[in-house]
């Protein structure tokens, strides 16, 4: 073994050396994996933690939204049939709403396509979005009817539907002689 073969026994060693480490006997993390792993979690926090924390908000807007569609529906259904007293009644416990007919209010109209009655509770079905939002309104028989031209049957200040869900609220508000319908945060 000469000189030779000392050279190749030094690089045998030092091929082995690094065989053996990248074979598994490395048994930490580096400091710069540590540090990517939290910059991808921290991202990730940076992300997800506004959407938990608008919930409520997002709540409310969105039984804001639903509410006004169904009152602008019942609102062209007024005009479309002049001959009957179209709105929606409230639940007595804030929670949902449905489109009648004034002269039979407690029973809901059906829907034209579906044949479903058009009624909504908040956080069912198309309400499951709204979960836990209530609605306050001061209506007497808690019912808002419309007049054969979009306004409100009964002239006066204008309405306005208050939706809660913890701190978050928003206001919808129905013009009494124009039936606008806007929404107020």
């Amino acid at each position: 073994m000469g000189i030779t073969c000392g050279y190749r026994q030094i690089r045998e060693r030092t091929v082995n050396h690094y065989d053996r480490t990248s074979r598994g006997m490395r048994k930490a993390f580096t400091m710069i994996e540590l540090m990517l792993v939290l910059a991808i979690l921290a991202t990730m926090a940076m992300l997800t933690i506004p959407m938990v924390r608008d919930q409520d908000a997002n709540s409310v807007q969105a039984a804001a939204s639903i509410l006004r569609s169904d009152l602008e529906r019942a609102q062209s259904m007024a005009m479309a049939y002049p001959d009957r007293r179209i709105g929606l009644r409230f639940d007595d416990d804030g929670r949902g709403w449905s489109l009648i007919d004034a002269e039979v209010p407690g029973t809901p109209l059906l829907d034209e396509f579906s044949g479903q009655p058009v009624a909504i509770r908040l956080g069912i079905g198309r309400g499951q979005v709204a979960q836990d939002v209530e609605i306050d309104s001061l209506l007497n028989d808690h019912l808002l009817v419309f007049d054969s031209l979009g306004g409100l049957e009964n002239p006066g200040p204008p309405v306005i539907l208050q939706l809660n869900r913890a701190e978050q609220t928003a206001s919808v508000r129905v013009s009494s002689s124009t039936g606008w319908i806007s929404i107020q945060r």
